[in-house]
Protein backbone atom coordinates (compact mmCIF):
# COMPACT_ATOMS: atom_id res chain seq x y z
CA UNK A 1 0.00 0.00 0.00
CA UNK A 2 1.11 3.55 -0.96
CA UNK A 3 1.29 4.61 2.84
CA UNK A 4 3.74 1.82 3.79
CA UNK A 5 5.85 1.80 1.09
CA UNK A 6 8.32 4.79 2.45
CA UNK A 7 9.78 1.64 5.11
CA UNK A 8 7.89 -1.70 4.74
CA UNK A 9 9.82 -4.16 1.99
CA UNK A 10 9.49 -7.85 1.66
CA UNK A 11 11.64 -10.48 1.75
CA UNK A 12 11.50 -14.15 1.64
CA UNK A 13 11.64 -14.37 5.57
CA UNK A 14 8.53 -12.22 5.88
CA UNK A 15 8.32 -8.30 6.14
CA UNK A 16 10.01 -6.03 7.66
CA UNK A 17 10.48 -1.90 8.68
CA UNK A 18 12.99 -0.34 6.68
CA UNK A 19 13.84 2.44 9.51
CA UNK A 20 13.60 -0.06 12.59
CA UNK A 21 16.25 -2.20 10.91
CA UNK A 22 18.26 0.54 10.24
CA UNK A 23 18.08 2.53 14.07
CA UNK A 24 17.72 -0.86 15.79
CA UNK A 25 15.37 0.62 18.77
CA UNK A 26 14.94 -0.82 22.26
CA UNK A 27 11.76 -2.85 22.64
CA UNK A 28 9.84 -3.77 26.19
CA UNK A 29 8.48 -6.54 26.76
CA UNK A 30 4.95 -7.52 26.34
CA UNK A 31 1.92 -5.18 24.08
CA UNK A 32 5.29 -2.91 22.57
CA UNK A 33 6.89 -5.77 21.36
CA UNK A 34 4.34 -7.43 19.67
CA UNK A 35 3.41 -4.82 17.42
CA UNK A 36 6.53 -4.52 16.36
CA UNK A 37 7.59 -8.18 15.92
CA UNK A 38 4.27 -8.85 13.93
CA UNK A 39 5.76 -6.72 10.86
CA UNK A 40 7.28 -9.89 9.83
CA UNK A 41 4.66 -11.85 9.85
CA UNK A 42 4.53 -12.94 6.03
CA UNK A 43 0.37 -12.54 5.71
CA UNK A 44 0.33 -9.00 5.00
CA UNK A 45 -2.73 -7.08 7.05
CA UNK A 46 -3.18 -2.89 7.29
CA UNK A 47 -3.97 -3.79 10.93
CA UNK A 48 -0.56 -4.99 11.89
CA UNK A 49 0.73 -1.83 9.61
CA UNK A 50 -1.02 0.60 11.90
CA UNK A 51 -0.51 -0.99 14.86
CA UNK A 52 3.45 -1.30 14.18
CA UNK A 53 3.21 2.49 12.78
CA UNK A 54 1.92 4.24 16.33
CA UNK A 55 4.60 1.72 18.45
CA UNK A 56 6.78 3.39 20.23
CA UNK A 57 10.02 1.33 18.75
CA UNK A 58 8.75 2.71 15.58
CA UNK A 59 8.32 6.70 16.37
CA UNK A 60 11.81 6.02 18.01
CA UNK A 61 13.21 4.82 14.93
CA UNK A 62 11.52 8.42 13.15
CA UNK A 63 13.16 10.39 15.32
CA UNK A 64 16.37 9.06 14.86
CA UNK A 65 15.73 9.43 11.16
CA UNK A 66 14.52 12.64 11.11
CA UNK A 67 17.34 14.10 12.81
CA UNK A 68 19.65 12.39 10.84
CA UNK A 69 18.15 13.71 7.60
CA UNK A 70 17.52 17.29 9.01
CA UNK A 71 21.30 17.62 10.74
CA UNK A 72 20.00 18.03 14.07
CA UNK A 73 21.10 15.99 16.95
CA UNK A 74 19.32 12.58 18.71
CA UNK A 75 18.76 15.16 22.03
CA UNK A 76 17.40 17.85 20.23
CA UNK A 77 15.16 15.19 18.31
CA UNK A 78 13.89 14.52 21.80
CA UNK A 79 13.61 17.66 23.21
CA UNK A 80 10.36 18.32 23.26
CA UNK A 81 9.11 14.68 25.03
CA UNK A 82 11.90 15.63 27.36
CA UNK A 83 10.24 18.86 28.37
CA UNK A 84 6.89 17.23 28.54
CA UNK A 85 8.15 14.71 30.94
CA UNK A 86 9.95 17.32 32.86
CA UNK A 87 6.99 19.06 33.16
CA UNK A 88 5.12 16.08 34.28
CA UNK A 89 7.45 15.44 36.90
CA UNK A 90 7.12 19.16 38.47
CA UNK A 91 3.47 19.43 38.65
CA UNK A 92 3.65 15.99 40.51
CA UNK A 93 5.75 17.48 43.19
CA UNK A 94 3.70 20.88 43.44
CA UNK A 95 0.12 18.78 43.88
CA UNK A 96 2.30 16.26 46.29
CA UNK A 97 3.51 19.78 47.94
CA UNK A 98 -0.04 20.83 48.10
CA UNK A 99 -1.57 18.38 49.83
CA UNK A 100 1.42 18.35 52.91
CA UNK A 101 0.69 22.05 52.96
CA UNK A 102 -2.82 21.43 53.65
CA UNK A 103 -2.13 18.34 56.26
CA UNK A 104 -3.77 15.48 53.69
CA UNK A 105 -3.46 12.26 53.69
CA UNK A 106 -0.77 12.29 50.66
CA UNK A 107 -0.83 8.34 50.42
CA UNK A 108 -4.14 8.02 49.36
CA UNK A 109 -4.84 11.15 47.85
CA UNK A 110 -2.15 12.12 45.59
CA UNK A 111 -3.32 9.53 42.64
CA UNK A 112 -6.48 10.79 43.23
CA UNK A 113 -5.25 14.45 42.48
CA UNK A 114 -3.09 13.34 39.73
CA UNK A 115 -6.67 12.01 37.55
CA UNK A 116 -8.59 15.09 38.60
CA UNK A 117 -5.36 17.54 36.91
CA UNK A 118 -5.86 15.04 33.90
CA UNK A 119 -9.12 15.41 33.96
CA UNK A 120 -9.24 19.27 34.19
CA UNK A 121 -7.14 19.02 30.90
CA UNK A 122 -3.60 18.64 32.57
CA UNK A 123 -2.67 16.27 29.96
CA UNK A 124 0.99 16.39 30.41
CA UNK A 125 1.00 13.91 33.71
CA UNK A 126 -0.04 11.12 31.19
CA UNK A 127 4.25 11.05 30.75
CA UNK A 128 4.47 10.04 34.27
CA UNK A 129 2.77 6.55 32.84
CA UNK A 130 6.09 4.52 32.26
CA UNK A 131 4.18 1.20 31.94
CA UNK A 132 1.71 -0.59 33.89
CA UNK A 133 3.85 -1.10 36.91
CA UNK A 134 5.74 2.13 36.63
CA UNK A 135 3.56 5.09 37.13
CA UNK A 136 5.13 7.73 39.93
CA UNK A 137 2.54 6.87 41.74
CA UNK A 138 3.72 4.17 44.60
CA UNK A 139 4.16 4.93 48.45
CA UNK A 140 7.97 4.39 47.55
CA UNK A 141 7.88 6.99 44.88
CA UNK A 142 5.31 9.58 47.00
CA UNK A 143 8.04 9.40 50.29
CA UNK A 144 11.10 9.42 47.79
CA UNK A 145 9.03 13.06 46.12
CA UNK A 146 8.97 14.31 50.17
CA UNK A 147 12.21 13.51 51.25
CA UNK A 148 13.33 15.43 47.94
CA UNK A 149 10.66 18.45 49.08
CA UNK A 150 11.77 18.01 52.57
CA UNK A 151 15.73 19.05 51.95
CA UNK A 152 14.77 21.76 49.45
CA UNK A 153 12.55 24.07 52.19
CA UNK A 154 15.03 23.34 54.63
CA UNK A 155 18.25 24.12 53.24
CA UNK A 156 17.48 28.27 53.60
CA UNK A 157 16.42 27.71 57.09
CA UNK A 158 19.48 25.36 58.04
CA UNK A 159 21.72 28.34 56.54
CA UNK A 160 19.75 30.74 58.56
CA UNK A 161 20.20 28.78 61.43
CA UNK A 162 24.36 28.61 61.01
CA UNK A 163 24.60 32.07 60.30
CA UNK A 164 22.53 33.13 63.64
CA UNK A 165 24.24 34.57 66.57
CA UNK A 166 22.11 32.38 69.23
CA UNK A 167 20.27 29.12 69.33
CA UNK A 168 18.16 27.16 71.10
CA UNK A 169 16.89 24.06 71.45
CA UNK A 170 12.99 22.88 72.88
CA UNK A 171 12.81 19.02 73.24
CA UNK A 172 9.50 16.87 74.34
CA UNK A 173 8.97 13.15 74.65
CA UNK A 174 6.12 12.26 72.42
CA UNK A 175 4.22 8.72 70.79
CA UNK A 176 2.84 7.96 67.60
CA UNK A 177 0.25 6.22 66.86
CA UNK A 178 2.12 2.74 67.13
CA UNK A 179 2.83 3.66 70.50
CA UNK A 180 6.56 3.95 69.63
CA UNK A 181 8.69 6.86 71.65
CA UNK A 182 9.95 9.92 69.78
CA UNK A 183 11.74 13.22 70.31
CA UNK A 184 10.59 16.26 68.99
CA UNK A 185 13.18 18.57 68.58
CA UNK A 186 12.54 22.37 67.95
CA UNK A 187 14.96 25.49 67.21
CA UNK A 188 15.10 29.03 67.73
CA UNK A 189 17.22 31.42 66.56
CA UNK A 190 18.13 35.11 66.13
CA UNK A 191 18.36 36.57 62.77
CA UNK A 192 20.88 39.37 61.92
CA UNK A 193 18.15 42.21 62.72
CA UNK A 194 17.44 39.97 66.48
CA UNK A 195 13.96 38.67 65.32
CA UNK A 196 13.23 35.73 67.28
CA UNK A 197 12.43 31.94 64.82
CA UNK A 198 11.12 28.97 65.87
CA UNK A 199 11.64 26.13 63.36
CA UNK A 200 10.45 22.42 63.51
CA UNK A 201 13.85 20.49 63.49
CA UNK A 202 13.49 16.95 63.78
CA UNK A 203 11.71 13.98 65.00
CA UNK A 204 13.35 10.96 66.00
CA UNK A 205 12.47 7.43 67.51
CA UNK A 206 13.89 6.72 70.52
CA UNK A 207 14.36 3.11 71.85
CA UNK A 208 13.50 4.07 75.57
CA UNK A 209 13.15 7.22 77.37
CA UNK A 210 16.23 7.60 79.76
CA UNK A 211 17.99 10.70 79.56
CA UNK A 212 21.39 9.08 78.40
CA UNK A 213 18.69 8.42 74.78
CA UNK A 214 17.64 11.54 74.70
CA UNK A 215 21.03 13.19 74.82
CA UNK A 216 22.53 10.50 72.28
CA UNK A 217 19.49 11.82 69.97
CA UNK A 218 19.99 15.36 70.40
CA UNK A 219 23.53 15.51 69.66
CA UNK A 220 23.11 13.00 66.78
CA UNK A 221 20.56 15.64 65.16
CA UNK A 222 22.99 18.77 65.93
CA UNK A 223 25.75 16.80 64.56
CA UNK A 224 23.83 15.25 61.42
CA UNK A 225 22.19 18.87 60.69
CA UNK A 226 25.69 20.91 61.36
CA UNK A 227 24.77 23.57 63.62
CA UNK A 228 26.70 25.59 65.43
CA UNK A 229 27.39 24.19 69.23
CA UNK A 230 29.28 26.94 70.38
CA UNK A 231 26.27 29.26 69.76
CA UNK A 232 24.41 26.46 71.72
CA UNK A 233 22.76 28.82 74.88
CA UNK A 234 19.39 27.63 75.48
CA UNK A 235 17.28 24.07 76.58
CA UNK A 236 13.45 24.41 76.81
CA UNK A 237 12.02 21.09 78.34
CA UNK A 238 8.67 20.16 79.81
CA UNK A 239 10.27 20.04 83.65
CA UNK A 240 9.91 16.07 83.82
CA UNK A 241 12.54 14.52 85.58
CA UNK A 242 14.46 12.60 82.79
CA UNK A 243 14.91 15.96 81.58
CA UNK A 244 16.02 17.86 84.56
CA UNK A 245 17.42 15.62 87.18
CA UNK A 246 19.71 16.79 89.13
CA UNK A 247 22.29 14.17 88.65
CA UNK A 248 22.21 12.55 85.28
CA UNK A 249 18.97 14.47 83.51
CA UNK A 250 18.97 15.65 80.03
CA UNK A 251 19.65 19.44 80.61
CA UNK A 252 22.46 18.06 82.85
CA UNK A 253 24.66 16.21 80.36
CA UNK A 254 23.65 18.37 77.84
CA UNK A 255 25.14 21.65 80.23
CA UNK A 256 28.68 18.99 80.91
CA UNK A 257 29.16 19.18 76.73
CA UNK A 258 27.90 22.44 76.39
CA UNK A 259 29.17 24.93 79.25
CA UNK A 260 26.90 27.95 78.02
CA UNK A 261 23.79 26.26 78.02
CA UNK A 262 21.12 26.94 79.92
CA UNK A 263 18.38 24.97 80.79
CA UNK A 264 14.74 26.38 81.50
CA UNK A 265 11.34 24.14 82.36
CA UNK A 266 8.38 25.43 80.19
CA UNK A 267 6.21 27.75 82.58
CA UNK A 268 2.88 26.70 81.29
CA UNK A 269 3.28 23.37 81.79
CA UNK A 270 4.50 24.22 85.03
CA UNK A 271 1.58 26.21 86.24
CA UNK A 272 -0.35 23.34 84.94
CA UNK A 273 1.18 20.65 87.19
CA UNK A 274 1.37 22.85 90.08
CA UNK A 275 -2.63 23.86 89.63
CA UNK A 276 -3.44 20.35 89.08
CA UNK A 277 -1.30 18.89 92.25
CA UNK A 278 -3.00 21.64 94.25
CA UNK A 279 -6.09 20.50 93.16
CA UNK A 280 -5.53 16.93 94.57
CA UNK A 281 -4.59 18.23 97.70
CA UNK A 282 -8.02 18.97 98.65
CA UNK A 283 -9.79 15.27 98.31
CA UNK A 284 -12.96 17.21 97.11
CA UNK A 285 -11.58 18.96 93.96
CA UNK A 286 -9.54 15.69 92.67
CA UNK A 287 -13.57 14.08 93.09
CA UNK A 288 -14.72 16.64 91.12
CA UNK A 289 -12.25 16.45 88.41
CA UNK A 290 -13.01 12.80 88.12
CA UNK A 291 -16.75 13.42 87.23
CA UNK A 292 -15.69 16.54 85.17
CA UNK A 293 -14.43 13.70 82.97
CA UNK A 294 -16.85 11.09 83.37
CA UNK A 295 -19.68 13.70 82.29
CA UNK A 296 -17.40 13.95 79.25
CA UNK A 297 -17.24 10.17 78.26
CA UNK A 298 -20.38 9.93 79.68
CA UNK A 299 -22.29 12.61 76.53
CA UNK A 300 -19.18 11.56 74.25
CA UNK A 301 -19.72 8.02 74.03
CA UNK A 302 -23.31 8.16 72.76
CA UNK A 303 -25.36 9.64 70.22
CA UNK A 304 -28.63 9.84 71.87
CA UNK A 305 -27.59 11.13 75.01
CA UNK A 306 -25.97 13.90 73.32
CA UNK A 307 -29.26 14.02 71.37
CA UNK A 308 -31.09 14.25 74.70
CA UNK A 309 -28.68 17.04 75.49
CA UNK A 310 -29.01 18.96 73.06
CA UNK A 311 -33.28 18.89 73.09
CA UNK A 312 -32.59 20.07 76.78
CA UNK A 313 -30.95 22.86 76.06
CA UNK A 314 -32.77 23.88 73.23
CA UNK A 315 -35.65 24.30 75.58
CA UNK A 316 -34.31 25.82 78.40
CA UNK A 317 -33.31 28.21 75.69
CA UNK A 318 -29.78 27.79 76.49
CA UNK A 319 -26.73 27.48 74.57
CA UNK A 320 -25.91 23.99 72.52
CA UNK A 321 -23.79 21.85 75.25
CA UNK A 322 -21.08 20.17 74.17
CA UNK A 323 -19.13 18.71 77.84
CA UNK A 324 -15.79 19.14 77.43
CA UNK A 325 -12.90 16.84 78.07
CA UNK A 326 -10.13 17.63 81.25
CA UNK A 327 -6.93 16.58 79.93
CA UNK A 328 -3.34 16.75 81.91
CA UNK A 329 -1.32 17.50 78.53
CA UNK A 330 -3.88 20.17 77.56
CA UNK A 331 -2.76 23.03 79.95
CA UNK A 332 -5.75 24.16 81.80
CA UNK A 333 -8.04 22.47 80.23
CA UNK A 334 -10.31 21.90 83.49
CA UNK A 335 -11.00 26.05 82.63
CA UNK A 336 -12.73 25.08 79.49
CA UNK A 337 -14.95 22.49 80.92
CA UNK A 338 -15.91 24.25 83.78
CA UNK A 339 -16.66 27.43 82.22
CA UNK A 340 -18.65 25.27 79.68
CA UNK A 341 -20.50 23.76 82.21
CA UNK A 342 -21.12 27.21 84.38
CA UNK A 343 -23.04 28.34 81.22
CA UNK A 344 -25.73 25.08 80.59
CA UNK A 345 -25.36 23.27 84.08
CA UNK A 346 -29.75 22.93 84.14
CA UNK A 347 -29.60 21.75 80.54
CA UNK A 348 -26.72 18.82 81.79
CA UNK A 349 -28.83 18.42 84.69
CA UNK A 350 -31.84 17.70 82.82
CA UNK A 351 -30.33 15.43 80.18
CA UNK A 352 -28.93 13.41 83.29
CA UNK A 353 -32.38 13.04 84.85
CA UNK A 354 -34.22 12.40 81.57
CA UNK A 355 -31.90 9.57 81.60
CA UNK A 356 -31.69 8.24 84.92
CA UNK A 357 -35.86 8.28 84.62
CA UNK A 358 -36.74 7.06 81.40
CA UNK A 359 -33.63 4.76 80.04
CA UNK A 360 -33.00 3.88 83.86
CA UNK A 361 -29.32 4.38 83.34
CA UNK A 362 -27.61 4.06 86.65
CA UNK A 363 -24.59 6.23 85.16
CA UNK A 364 -26.52 8.81 84.50
CA UNK A 365 -28.34 8.33 88.69
CA UNK A 366 -24.71 8.24 90.02
CA UNK A 367 -23.95 11.94 88.25
CA UNK A 368 -26.81 13.43 88.95
CA UNK A 369 -26.46 12.29 92.58
CA UNK A 370 -23.24 14.10 92.93
CA UNK A 371 -23.63 16.70 90.74
CA UNK A 372 -26.99 18.01 91.60
CA UNK A 373 -25.78 19.54 94.94
CA UNK A 374 -24.98 22.59 96.91
CA UNK A 375 -21.32 21.45 96.87
CA UNK A 376 -20.83 20.60 93.30
CA UNK A 377 -22.36 23.77 92.31
CA UNK A 378 -20.00 25.97 94.89
CA UNK A 379 -16.97 24.55 93.67
CA UNK A 380 -18.58 24.38 90.30
CA UNK A 381 -18.76 28.24 90.36
CA UNK A 382 -15.60 28.76 92.80
CA UNK A 383 -13.67 27.48 89.89
CA UNK A 384 -15.28 29.61 87.78
CA UNK A 385 -14.05 32.67 89.31
CA UNK A 386 -10.51 31.52 89.82
CA UNK A 387 -9.23 29.32 86.83
CA UNK A 388 -9.64 32.65 84.12
CA UNK A 389 -7.22 34.50 86.12
CA UNK A 390 -4.92 31.48 86.15
CA UNK A 391 -5.83 30.66 82.25
CA UNK A 392 -4.30 34.44 81.72
CA UNK A 393 -1.20 33.97 83.09
CA UNK A 394 -0.59 30.76 81.21
CA UNK A 395 -1.61 32.31 77.89
CA UNK A 396 1.06 34.93 78.80
CA UNK A 397 3.84 32.04 78.81
CA UNK A 398 2.65 30.33 75.86
CA UNK A 399 3.11 34.05 73.94
CA UNK A 400 5.83 33.03 71.05
CA UNK A 401 6.91 36.84 71.51
CA UNK A 402 6.65 36.55 75.62
CA UNK A 403 8.03 39.76 77.52
CA UNK A 404 9.56 39.33 80.79
CA UNK A 405 8.05 42.36 81.62
CA UNK A 406 5.03 41.44 80.95
CA UNK A 407 5.51 38.20 83.03
CA UNK A 408 6.99 40.61 86.22
CA UNK A 409 3.70 42.31 85.80
CA UNK A 410 1.09 39.60 85.55
CA UNK A 411 2.10 37.05 88.32
CA UNK A 412 1.96 39.62 91.18
CA UNK A 413 -1.23 40.81 89.81
CA UNK A 414 -2.84 37.10 89.59
CA UNK A 415 -1.67 36.21 93.33
CA UNK A 416 -3.20 39.77 94.64
CA UNK A 417 -6.24 38.67 92.59
CA UNK A 418 -6.17 34.77 94.00
CA UNK A 419 -5.78 36.93 97.38
CA UNK A 420 -9.23 38.48 96.86
CA UNK A 421 -11.12 35.65 96.15
CA UNK A 422 -9.96 34.07 98.97
CA UNK A 423 -10.77 36.95 101.60
CA UNK A 424 -14.29 36.70 99.90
Amino acid sequence: MPQFKNWLYLTQHGMFCRICRQHKPPVKKGPLKRAFIEVGILVFRKDYMDRHISSEPHQYSVKHQVSLASGYSVMQAFEPTVIMEHEAVIGGFKCLYWLVKNEMAHHTNYPKLLSLAQLLGCDYFEKLKVDQRNNYQSHRIVDEMLEILAQIVELPILQEIRSSQAISLEVDETTDVSVSRQLDIHVRHLDKDGYVFNHFLDLVTLEDGKADSVVAAIKSVLQKKELPVDRLYGLGTDGAAVMTGRLNGVAKQLTDSFPKLVSVACAAHRLALACKDASNAVKYMANFRNHLQELHLFFRNSANRSATLRSAATTLGLNDLKVKEVKDTRWLSQHLAVQNLQRNLPAMLAALAEEASTRKCPVAKGLYTFCATYRFVAALYLQADVLPHIAMLSKVFQRADVNFLHIKEQVPVTLVTLGRILEA
